[in-house]
């Protein structure tokens, strides 16, 4: 879903975003199919920006790391972002970024994709080394010999 900046009034604007399947993109040994993610979010007016903060909640199937089984993977999360229209400078310039810029995600066009802050959060939110259960013991060496 696309929000476009110069709609979002001053007040702010609240959208309940429902859950839907969600491509991760790009091919992994980690997930073994799409997200179903939804997210409440808050979108406010800041200075040249907008700050968007709320809650998502996703699930996933996940792979073992250990046993290479899929497993179903649970997460809620709150987060803020602050969002700026595209950085003044040509495209094709290379410039370096201050600290403060780090914290910034550039938008073109002036419209938000609520699709791509919530694929980015659920990256965000997967472990380094996904485990059906902590005491998962591995594939059996007898097996991988085989």
């Amino acid at each position: 879903m696309l929000i476009e900046i110069s709609q979002i009034p001053p007040e702010g604007m609240d959208l309940a975003v429902p859950e839907v399947s969600l491509d991760l993109e790009g091919s992994s040994d980690v997930w073994a199919s799409p997200a179903t993610v939804g997210a409440a979010l808050r979108f406010d007016r800041s200075g040249r920006g907008v700050v968007v903060s709320g809650t998502f909640r996703g699930g996933i199937q996940l792979v073992c790391s250990r046993c290479l089984e899929p497993f179903g993977f649970a997460t809620e999360e709150p987060f803020r972002l602050y969002f700026e229209t595209a950085r003044p400078g040509r495209a094709e310039e290379q410039q370096e970024l201050t600290d403060d810029e780090l914290d910034v995600t550039y938008v073109e066009e002036g419209r938000i994709n609520t699709d791509d802050l919530l694929r980015e959060n659920v990256l965000l939110s997967l472990p380094v080394q996904p485990l059906c259960r902590e005491e998962c013991r591995g594939l059996c060496g007898t097996a991988a010999r085989t």
